[in-house]
């Protein structure tokens, strides 16, 4: 597969802008600039990255493409939860409980991705697959119990934009 110097520059200001968006964040209240430049950053740098993501991945066809997801993205997803969680246990002392089902810090991305393209099993054939995805979107929002377990409320929210990408 060729490179398309479009999508590699496009990620590329992406994730400068996911690494300053999280640097500007401890800074919000010492001016209504960084303030401002950080709701402006926060306002489509995610939802850019899950189109840019979307468009790049593929429908599971067969065991195949299941077993490649799960080697690509859940079994580094497990790695890294539990390097995280023992790493704040022992380095900040901090009394973190292991659990898989919620993912820790950016570790969330990988368990939506891994869960958008699952869905797109189910939106992807279907003829208002968008709209649908969009609703289901909305109606989740208002539940309190789909929240960070399984990065429930994020994969949700953000799938409409996987989905668009895809198409």
């Amino acid at each position: 597969m060729k490179r398309d110097p479009y999508f590699d520059n496009a990620k590329a200001v992406l994730i400068v802008l996911v690494v300053l968006g999280h640097t500007l964040a401890r800074m919000v209240e010492e001016n209504e600039w960084i303030l401002t430049s950080y709701l402006f950053i926060f306002s489509f740098h995610m939802p850019a990255f899950i189109l840019v993501s979307g468009y790049f991945s593929r429908k599971i066809k067969s065991k195949k493409d299941l077993w490649g997801l799960i080697k690509k993205i859940l079994i580094p997803y497990l790695i890294f939860q539990v390097i995280y969680t023992f790493y704040y246990q022992k380095i900040f002392d901090e009394p973190i409980e292991f659990t898989i089902l919620t993912p820790r810090w950016a570790l969330w991305f990988l368990i939506s991705l891994f869960c958008w393209n699952i869905l797109l099993f189910i939106f992807s054939s279907r003829k208002y697959g968008i709209v649908f995805s969009i609703i289901v979107s909305l109606i989740i929002g208002y539940f309190g119990e789909v929240n960070e377990w399984l990065s429930l409320s994020r994969t949700f929210f953000f799938f409409p934009f996987f989905l668009i990408g895809y198409f």
